[in-house]
């Protein structure tokens, strides 16, 4: 049997390769895209969409509620959809 802390460093090292990659693919996506020079309130929607994105997927939403109840995020006020709507009039 592996201990706790042989089990997590492989974890670390597959979320890290994962993670390292993702973000290569979506980084690349946006040099593509342009989206470096899209008007400030679409950055802003693809910020808000980019969140809804990445909390659909079953793995990060549990995860999140999980720190979320070990109070591991930090204290911040996160949007609502007011605050989305507000930005869909500018």
């Amino acid at each position: 049997m592996r201990s706790p802390d042989e089990h997590f460093r492989d974890i670390e090292l597959i979320i890290q390769k994962h993670a390292a990659a993702l973000e290569a693919e979506i980084r690349a996506q946006q040099r593509d895209d342009g989206t470096a020079q899209w008007p400030r309130a679409w950055k802003r929607v693809y910020n808000w969409r980019f969140t809804n994105l990445f909390i659909q997927q079953k793995i990060f939403r549990n995860w999140a509620a999980d720190a979320q109840a070990w109070k591991l995020l930090p204290e911040r006020e996160y949007p609502d959809n007011f605050n989305q709507s507000m930005i869909d009039d500018e």
